[in-house]
């Protein structure tokens, strides 16, 4: 299991520290500090009233991007992780400020025995399992192979002897450990916080029949007049009924924190002088390569993009990274392609050599030796290796036999060798390489990798394709520093020449101009510009608007932002919903005239025509069917008070008037269902379904935004970060 461990490609293992490094939101111990009220002058926000300094956040981020480094030394920062890490770091220390107490009055803790448990035990942690697979590569011993659980006298062992194996392997395990322990502990205790919260729902017995009978429907008779029957020039609105209508609905018109920022971007692209650069340095290099010919494999290794592992792909494997596949694999042998532009690159193929091979094997393997080993060991290991290929071959012994008496491999050894199936480019290169260009099933052959010398055996061969290998040579058409230069002097002179609103506004007008785009406070990927962190931060340290600001070069271009409009957290202003809330107070108002009309109608008569006829535009729908669990009505859409009205109105009864969503309304209730469809269930099954449902939603990432909502957090990051 260990040298299989390490034959096989180890990308997906880097793959899971980034996923585990990007996605801990847990650090416990590093956030347990007293300043939470002291004075900085460089505060990045407040918790219920408690500063939190900026130098302390700034720890605690580079105590998690350590953390990361330790867990994937490979992980690379740029603008999107650094972003996401702070997002996570100020999370966990507002959870913690916010839950913190309420952990101690709980006494949710994690006991040393629970958390060796949770790293070492037989169910390991997810946050652990990571660790524990790093651990078995470097210590094989430590995993049971028959029953693939941790041997815990070997866990002990190594626990004990960590500081040693670390310094002799030149490891550091003992310091991952340690950090794994805070992130599982803290996310221990944030589990059985949410799990306290989960148990506590409960649903009443009036809610569960509700749900039972959720299903049940309704008919009615409707009188519709839409409110864009009336003319909107009768019913005028103000400022003050808006407001008025903003502080009766302040759920709706909470903000968070945004700005509006015009931009003119001023695009980097390769200028001609570029292009006949970029032409001229492809058609060199392909001119040298004919020099090469025709022993080119040394000028392929210098020269190339695939340099020493040029390999076989199939026509799937190409259209994957959307390639002229049909060029690949239609040309012969042999060719050279003349210079062509494939993206931003200008490139030549030489098409190498083209097969049949298998997308799948499986194979077993005898290892003989371990790694690099001296040319006298080789030489030993090579003669052992014809030794038990004549065994084999002979029949003495079957190929199983001689791997579990012979092989180096205890992780394939019990199993005959067995490899099982793997697919093309799982194994290291040479291992690759023999089994699916160089061997046919039942063929024995022996091959030396970094890991070592191995014989192997061809079990099966499976889905058959074209597969062609090549060698790529790519000149990238780029901006030089000249043509970046010249796109940053055309966006400073216009900075320059347009210091002000106006002025910016009418010569964007000519330029490439980008509008209304909005900013977050913590954003970092801004819409049709790219990574600008720099532009958010700007734009939010600004007081007041129609500022301007030259961002330094954004991915391929410089940006002039005009700063259009500032909104603050809290509740909107009349002035940034007039035209929304202009909407809803004037329906109102004709909704009030409208159903005044319709009841006005109905004065003495419960025929439906007959009062559609009175009222100007007013309409009937003979059949309405609505279902009590929705607000949708057919033929009519999302009309709650609608939907409520028909079950309200005793069947053959007409009901007042009512002002909906896009119309006032009169119903006449013609059916309704007592009870939903019978579905086997009594009201103690729907309890406990339902309980089980909201339970399981409630985990802590819900329960910790709830809170959120009702705390008094002030984030303040931007200002820094």
């Amino acid at each position: 299991m260990a040298v299989i461990g390490k034959i096989r490609q180890r990308s997906w293992i880097l793959v899971g520290f980034i996923a585990l490094a990007l996605f801990i939101f847990i650090i416990e111990e590093a956030f347990n500090t007293n300043n939470r009220g002291g004075g900085s002058k460089n505060n990045v926000g407040k918790i219920n009233g408690a500063n939190i300094s900026g130098k302390e956040f700034s720890s605690q981020v580079t105590f998690y991007e350590e953390g990361i480094k330790l867990i994937n030394p490979t992980f690379q920062l740029n603008d999107q992780s650094r972003a996401q890490i702070q997002e996570e770091v100020w999370n966990t220390m507002t959870s913690n400020q916010l839950l913190g107490d309420s952990y101690k009055s709980l006494a949710l803790d994690v006991s040393p025995a629970e958390l060796a448990d949770l790293i070492w035990g037989n169910n390991p942690s997810p946050y652990a399992q990571n660790l524990l697979r790093q651990i078995a590569q470097a210590q094989p011993d430590i995993v049971n192979r028959e029953t693939g659980q941790l041997n815990q006298a070997k866990v002990k062992e190594f626990i004990n002897g960590m500081d040693k194996f670390d310094k002799a392997n030149k490891t550091n395990f003992k310091e991952t450990v340690a950090h794994i322990e805070r992130i599982i502990a803290d996310d221990r205790v944030k589990q059985k916080y949410a799990g306290l919260i989960a148990k506590s729902f409960y649903m009443p017995t009036f809610m569960a029949k509700e749900v039972l009978n959720a299903d049940r429907t309704a008919k009615a008779a409707v009188v519709a007049v839409p409110y864009a029957s009336l003319p909107d020039d009768k019913y005028k609105v103000s400022d003050n009924e808006i407001q008025t209508y903003i502080n009766d609905n302040k759920a709706k018109f909470e903000r968070d924190a945004a700005r509006v920022i015009d931009v003119v971007s001023f695009d980097i692209f390769p200028s001609s002088n570029d292009t006949a650069v970029a032409k001229e340095k492809i058609n060199s290099l392909r001119a040298d390569y004919l020099t090469s010919l025709p022993k080119d494999s040394a000028f392929i290794a210098r020269n190339s993009v695939q340099a020493n592992n040029v390999e076989y792909f199939s026509k799937d494997n190409v259209l994957q990274t959307k390639r002229n596949a049909d060029t690949l694999f239609n040309l012969p042998v042999g060719t050279l392609t003349n210079v062509y532009k494939e993206g931003n690159f200008y490139m030549f193929t030489k098409i190498i050599d083209r097969r049949i091979a298998p997308d799948t094997v499986r194979a077993a393997h005898i290892l003989l030796s371990e790694g690099k080993g001296s040319d006298e060991e080789k030489k030993s290991a090579n003669i052992l290796a014809d030794s038990l290929i004549r065994v084999i071959s002979s029949q003495q012994k079957n190929f199983g036999q001689v791997a579990s008496e012979n092989s180096k491999d205890e992780g394939s050894k019990a199993k005959g060798g067995d490899l099982g199936y793997f697919t093309r480019g799982q194994m290291v290169k040479e291992f690759n390489d023999k089994v699916f260009y160089g061997m046919q099933p039942g063929q024995i052959a022996k091959v030396e990798t970094q890991y070592g010398l191995h014989i192997i055996l061809l079990i099966d061969a499976k889905s058959p394709k074209t597969v062609t290998k090549f060698a790529d040579f790519v000149v990238e058409l780029a901006p030089s520093d000249e043509t970046i230069k010249i796109a940053y002097d055309k966006a400073s002179t216009f900075q320059q020449q347009n210091s002000t609103a106006e002025k910016f506004d009418k010569a964007a007008k000519t330029e490439n101009l980008l509008k209304d785009i909005v900013l977050s406070q913590n954003m970092v990927d801004v819409p049709q510009i790219g990574a600008a962190r720099n532009l958010v931060q700007w734009a939010f340290q600004q007081e007041k608007t129609n500022q301007i600001y030259l961002e330094d070069k954004i991915e391929n271009k410089y940006v002039v932002a005009k700063l259009k409009k500032i909104t603050e957290k809290g509740v909107a202003k009349v002035e940034d919903v007039r035209d929304e809330v202009a909407v809803i107070v004037r329906n109102e108002k004709k909704g009030k005239d409208l159903v005044k009309q319709l009841n006005d109608a109905a004065a003495g008569t419960t025929d439906i025509a007959a009062i559609a006829a009175k009222v100007k535009d007013a309409s009937v729908l003979d059949t309405v069917i609505v279902q009590f669990s929705q607000a949708m009505a057919t033929g009519i859409g999302n009309e709650p008070k609608l939907v409520g009205t028909i079950f309200g109105t005793p069947v053959g009864k007409t009901a007042k008037a009512i002002a909906g969503e896009r119309a006032a309304y009169l119903i006449q209730t013609k059916s309704a269902d007592e009870k939903g469809p019978d579905v086997g269930m009594d009201i103690s099954m729907v309890k406990k379904i339902m309980e089980s449902r909201y339970s399981s939603r409630l985990n802590f990432q819900s329960i910790f935004e709830s809170i959120l909502k009702k705390a008094d957090v002030k984030d303040e990051r931007y200002k820094n970060y």
